[in-house]
């Protein structure tokens, strides 16, 4: 007889789940700072690995209107979305770049990860871990949060259907992971001094 663990785990690898990272080519405060360098490989290859890593997740998805974004993000083994540049400016939600990349994808996975492209501590571990409490759970939305319980944008992991929501989020939920957004030099030099890769 299975236990709950196994349980949990075959429930989750009966989804079809796929990985999308917005990564836009424009950045104010930290130059290029989607594939700006770190552990000697640009900043998007480590969302791209983890999420390549996951025991749960099929396609990986990067949506970006950039070239060398493109270029980069296909070396390191994902699939490129072709963003409209018009989903690409400053004022506009990631949410509407997940939207028009799923859509244009063919929208029929069960559960979307929405990864941040600068939150290169992320692991494939604490993803498979994340999308396990979101079915064991079954929530409809469980975001990424810090030690201090706020969210850290690093992750968003999403029933299929609920990409599209757009009213009051219901049925939530929220993982602990101690993990940096950057977006300065000063972040990429704090998670190099602690993590060595």
């Amino acid at each position: 007889m299975m236990g709950l663990a196994d349980c949990i785990e075959a429930k989750v690898k009966s989804k079809k789940i796929i990985a999308i990272i917005p990564a836009r080519g424009g950045s104010k405060r930290l130059h290029k700072k989607n594939i700006y360098p770190i552990w000697g490989k640009p900043m998007v290859h480590w969302s791209i690995k983890a999420a390549k890593e996951s025991r749960y997740i099929s396609d990986v998805w990067v949506t970006t209107e950039n070239e060398e974004i493109s270029k980069i993000c296909i070396e390191s083994g994902a699939k490129v979305h072709k963003r409209n540049p018009e989903l690409s400016e400053d004022h506009v939600f990631k949410m509407e770049a997940i939207r028009s990349c799923f859509s244009d994808i063919g929208g029929d996975a069960d559960i979307v990860v929405s990864l941040q492209a600068n939150s290169p501590e992320i692991t494939c571990e604490i993803i498979d871990n994340a999308i396990e409490t979101f079915i064991e759970n079954d929530r409809n939305e469980l975001f990424s949060v810090g030690k201090n319980l706020m969210m850290n944008a690093a992750f968003r992991i999403m029933k299929g259907w609920y990409v599209f929501q757009k009213d009051l989020s219901t049925k939530t939920g929220s993982f602990v992971c101690d993990l940096i957004d950057v977006h300065t030099i000063e972040d990429v030099n704090m998670i190099e001094f602690r993590n060595k890769k």
